[in-house]
């Protein structure tokens, strides 16, 4: 610590603090007197990244996290991102003061406020849009050119956080100067097969030296964020794609994206999710359940929206064979009984004639059904009557699924079997494509209509030649 910085009364209130908790941990253990702050830390910062849509509320998460008190306790934090075309990190945000004058006013109004990790974050994207003329002239100042060299090789043998000495690194002199500091560590966010970013991070105003265990942690949070930018790339990757295939209908385009979810984004949700619920099962305060609970909550619906992709992109080969109609809609209504008799749902059905035998593939067209079954249910979440029909007409076989349910606006009912098009708070907007593509492959058509009264009206129709038993109806 430097004579200037003890002596300057500003920040005298916050190094008592930091006194006090040094003394404390060197009594009692870091693991035992910080380990309640930095999980409750943790929780919220796993929570921000996965509701994080743009990059830009990843990075105020990561940086509001290595800075906060509860947490690492940086005094700054630097995001540098790579400029491909100029392979140089530049730095485009950063949190922390600019002075110990600064320092202290920050740290005295948190400490009036106390407010709440989601404020903080809030604040941060707002500093980042207007930041002080000094910060942003520090901003300028720090950009890295990769060399041969010792740090070079580091960041290509996929090490995970430097500290850095400026009696040891004069590579880095400028990097020192500009923030005034003599000791920095640097932590690599990866999203492979490149380096995303550099996070840099000092004690400019306490001069605390950086611990084992301060990158330790801070590697925990960088990991956490890199998966969390493999997560928004893949949804914006997704987005691009969703124009380009309703658009241009280039269904084959994503047939590469859903690789790379599966891959890059499957695994880091599952295991999220499946942290959390092993945590649910352990003794944790109270007000910490819910923030897992969020955690199980939000994981689980990335999941399902994966699973909607998979089904929408994976490849259909049909395999017909003979198959009583009835048989397969009586299957798909089997798998909802009990969410009928819990929701409230009344079932009812008709049919014209005898039973239909279908020249299909059952499992495709079993498919069919469930999505239509599971969306007529989304649709009557207080309950009401279901209706399903089947007749032989002269252009085919007809199945008719009818709810009393909100009904889908007429403007609207062109556009719902498009992909990813959704009237729902959450889903994906796949399964009614899912199920007219099937459709279509068997030569017929999937129509909606809105009801007589109220409600939704499915017709799907099967070509004549599909029936097996047309002659004896």
């Amino acid at each position: 610590m430097s004579d200037t910085n003890a002596r300057n009364p500003l920040i005298m209130p916050y190094m008592k603090d930091l006194l006090s908790l040094n003394l404390e941990s060197r009594h009692c253990g870091f693991e035992h007197c910080r380990i309640k702050d930095f999980l409750s830390l943790s929780l919220n910062f796993a929570t921000q990244l996965l509701q994080a849509e743009e990059e830009e509320d990843l990075w105020a998460a990561l940086l509001v996290a290595v800075t906060a008190a509860e947490g690492l306790g940086f005094n700054r934090a630097f995001l540098l991102k790579k400029d491909e075309s100029q392979d140089v990190f530049k730095a485009i945000v950063g949190l922390g003061p600019s002075s110990p004058e600064e320092a202290s006013q920050i740290w005295e109004s948190l400490r009036a406020r106390q407010p709440s990790f989601e404020e903080m974050v809030r604040e941060a994207k707002l500093s980042f849009k207007d930041p002080s003329p000094a910060f942003k002239a520090l901003l300028e100042k720090l950009y890295l050119i990769p060399q041969e060299g010792a740090f070079y090789e580091k960041i290509q043998k996929g090490e995970k956080s430097f500290l850095l000495r400026k009696t040891e690194n004069s590579h880095f002199n400028s990097f020192f100067e500009a923030l005034e500091v003599d000791e920095i560590a640097l932590a690599i966010l990866n999203t492979p097969p490149s380096t995303y970013a550099l996070i840099l991070v000092d004690n400019f105003v306490t001069r605390r030296s950086i611990a084992e265990e301060d990158l330790y942690f801070l590697e925990t949070m960088v990991l956490l964020a890199s998966m969390a930018i493999q997560k928004i790339r893949a949804s914006q990757e997704l987005d691009r794609q969703k124009y380009l295939l309703v658009e241009a209908e280039k269904l084959s385009a994503l047939g590469e994206l859903s690789s790379k979810i599966f891959h890059e984004i499957r695994n880091p949700i599952s295991a999220l999710g499946g942290l959390s619920k092993l945590l649910l099962k352990k003794e944790i305060p109270a007000e910490l359940q819910a923030y897992l609970k969020t955690m199980v909550r939000e994981a689980e619906r990335l999941e399902r929206v994966l699973e909607d992709l998979f089904e929408f992109v994976r490849p259909i080969e049909l395999e017909r064979q003979p198959v009583r109609l009835y048989r397969l809609l009586q299957t798909a209504l089997t798998l909802f009984l009990g969410v009928f008799k819990e929701s409230g749902i009344h079932v009812t059905f008709e049919s014209e004639g005898r039973d239909p035998i279908v020249n299909v593939d059952p499992k495709e067209m079993q498919l069919v059904f469930i999505h239509l079954i599971k969306n007529a249910i989304e649709a009557m979440p207080e309950g009401g009557a279901l209706k399903i029909s089947t007749s032989v007409k002269e252009e085919g076989v007809i199945i008719r699924i009818i709810d009393s349910g909100t009904g889908i606006p007429k403007a609207y009912l062109k556009r719902v079997t498009e992909p990813f098009f959704t009237t729902k708070t959450y889903g994906s907007g796949l399964g009614l494509s899912v199920a007219k593509k099937i459709v279509e492959m068997h030569g017929g058509t999937l129509t909606l209509k809105q009801g007589e009264k109220m409600g939704t009206e499915v017709e799907v129709l099967l070509p004549k030649e599909a029936l097996i038993n047309g002659d004896s109806l």
